[in-house]
């Protein structure tokens, strides 16, 4: 567990629970906020099916929005698991320890600051 001490793996797993909890809420709010109950009623009352189109559009919309924060929540709980399994603060792709500033920051972080450097220089290069 890239040397953290019981009280640091602790401290960790507290913010990244406070952090899925808070996400939580936020895309509760915003699904609320942007679709509700109101999806429905308009759904209902459209009257064609480009009407329905255009619903259906705004719903999805909404639903794209929230990407960045599943993504995020996927993290969390994959590094809640690696809390669990007791290769938290290892690189997943070297082995290497992720550097404590990294994890300070980046308490979800999976990959050490080189091999998260070339899988975004590949992401780039691929245009994923």
């Amino acid at each position: 567990m890239a040397g953290l001490s019981p009280e640091r793996l602790a401290e960790v797993k507290d913010r990244l629970l406070s952090r899925k909890r808070n996400l939580w809420l936020e895309v509760k709010d915003q699904l609320k906020t942007s679709i509700g109950d109101g999806y429905q009623e308009m759904l209902a009352t459209a009257r064609d099916e480009e009407d329905q189109a255009t619903v259906s559009l705004m719903a999805e919309t909404s639903l794209t929005l929230l990407g960045p924060k599943r993504q995020e929540l996927e993290a969390i709980e994959e590094a809640l698991q690696r809390l669990e399994t007791g290769s938290y603060g290892l690189c997943e792709v070297c082995g290497q320890p992720i550097q404590p500033k990294r994890l300070e920051i980046m308490p979800e972080a999976s990959l050490c600051r080189d091999c998260a450097s070339q899988r975004e220089k590949l992401a780039k290069a691929t245009g994923r």
